[in-house]
């Protein structure tokens, strides 16, 4: 018995797998697209909002999309959707280093953010829990450190390619980055769930009632799964729903126009690039601490507390006006959001159980990415109007407090019966 405890438990190379997708899956979120909007809207003259406007509807699209993805993840497994989407993202990057006219960039940036939304954002949420219930923060936690990888990374890539290049030599460079790291991890090392090779979550054993009362027992325990029917018929869906979507309007028109308001103010481009990379830099160890304190706490305080403390992070963002203060809002930003995004790629899980998890997630992706969606465009919108950040982001502020609020009033749900 002691032997079989002491294997590697293989749920920990399915972390690992995720992790790496998560770092392909990087190069089209918001803080990498930013770095390339200056140049691109300079080379073409297109304004801000036009550049940012099919960036919002693909991840609408993708929200929808992710309706029918979501329960196919549950039912087949993500292997053969994950090596498509990595085939088919590092295609549109290669495509867009040779673009010429706007219907290309929206064809591409379409197909690019429909891609990303239905499937490497939902990746982690629902893949990991289906294999860690007792160990999911810690699990959530290191598979979150790929992305978090991609986004200190590729700014500063694609930012010294342009200092010394041109932007079509890094958008074919981020295609080929998605290729090589992308493909391989899902080919090889996804699997749909424990059950599937004869283990269960979290490497316990076969059957908890041979060993009950014993350490190993007390190491586990029995999650209970809501039906997505089920899972509607709680207030608590609706309220992290609602939290998880203005957290995500804010967010989203951060991380996309960071690099462009900084040196709007007049920083350099370094400068910004270096702000912009220091959040998630920072989050890395974040996320995998928030992990571990999100098993011993309720999640729901976590994920609270995060959105709190990117409202400060974003007020203070207003007033940033030399690099020490870029820097030190790339440190706010980056512990809110390693919390941010370890918090709620559990939350839903530890609420509504593995079973459904794809189509509880599925279901609330389309509100979710839709005001991902509006995040960056209506920034850009209301710069061209006002030629400022100001507005939108002292409205950002204010969501994100009102998403801690609606977190804590969101009670874990009974059981159904």
């Amino acid at each position: 018995m002691e032997k079989k405890r002491g294997r590697w438990f293989y749920g920990w190379t399915i972390v690992g797998a995720i992790s790496v997708l998560s770092f392909a899956g990087g190069v089209e979120t918001n803080p990498v697209l930013g770095v390339f909007q200056p140049a691109i809207t300079h080379e073409f003259g297109w304004s801000r909002s036009l550049f940012t406007l099919p960036m919002a509807i693909g991840t609408f699209a993708g929200g929808l999309i992710a309706l029918w993805i979501g329960p196919l993840m549950d039912r087949h497994g993500t292997r053969w959707v994950m090596v498509g989407a990595s085939a088919l993202m590092g295609l549109l990057f290669v495509l867009m280093g040779a673009m010429q006219e706007l219907w290309q960039l929206y064809v591409l940036q379409i197909a690019g953010r429909a891609l990303v939304a239905s499937t490497f954002f939902m990746l982690i949420g629902v893949v990991i829990p289906k294999w860690f219930i007792t160990k999911r923060g810690r699990a959530i936690g290191v598979a979150g450190l790929g992305q978090r990888f991609g986004h200190v990374t590729f700014p500063i890539l694609i930012e010294r390619i342009l200092a010394t290049g041109s932007w079509r030599t890094a958008s074919v460079t981020m295609g080929i980055t998605v290729w090589v790291t992308g493909l391989i991890p899902a080919l090889i090392f996804l699997r749909r769930t424990p059950e599937d090779m004869g283990l269960r979550p979290d490497g316990a054993p076969p059957d908890l009632r041979q060993v009950e009362g014993t350490h190993a027992a007390s190491q586990h325990r029995v999650e209970v799964s809501f039906k997505r029917s089920e899972a509607l018929r709680t207030p608590a869906l609706y309220l992290l729903t609602a939290a998880l979507s203005f957290q995500s309007f804010a967010a989203t028109g951060i991380n996309f126009h960071w690099f462009a308001y900084l040196t709007d103010k007049g920083l350099s481009t370094s400068v910004a690039v270096l702000s912009l990379s220091l959040a998630p830099l920072v989050a890395m160890p974040i996320t995998v601490l928030a992990g571990f304190f999100a098993e011993k706490v309720s999640v729901q305080y976590v994920a609270a507390a995060s959105y709190g403390l990117m409202a400060i992070a974003i007020a203070f963002f207003l007033n940033a006006d030399s690099s020490g203060d870029a820097y030190v809002v790339g440190v706010l930003y980056g512990v809110a959001t390693g919390m941010t995004v370890t918090a709620m790629q559990m939350i839903w899980a530890d609420y509504f159980g593995r079973g459904a998890i794809g189509a509880i997630r599925g279901m609330v992706s389309p509100i979710q990415m839709l005001t991902n969606a509006l995040g960056p465009v209506v920034a850009a919108l209301v710069f061209d109007i006002t030629d400022s950040y100001q507005l939108i982001f002292t409205i950002s502020s204010g969501l994100c407090v009102l998403a801690a609020l609606l977190t804590i009033a969101a009670r874990r749900p009974r059981a159904p019966r």
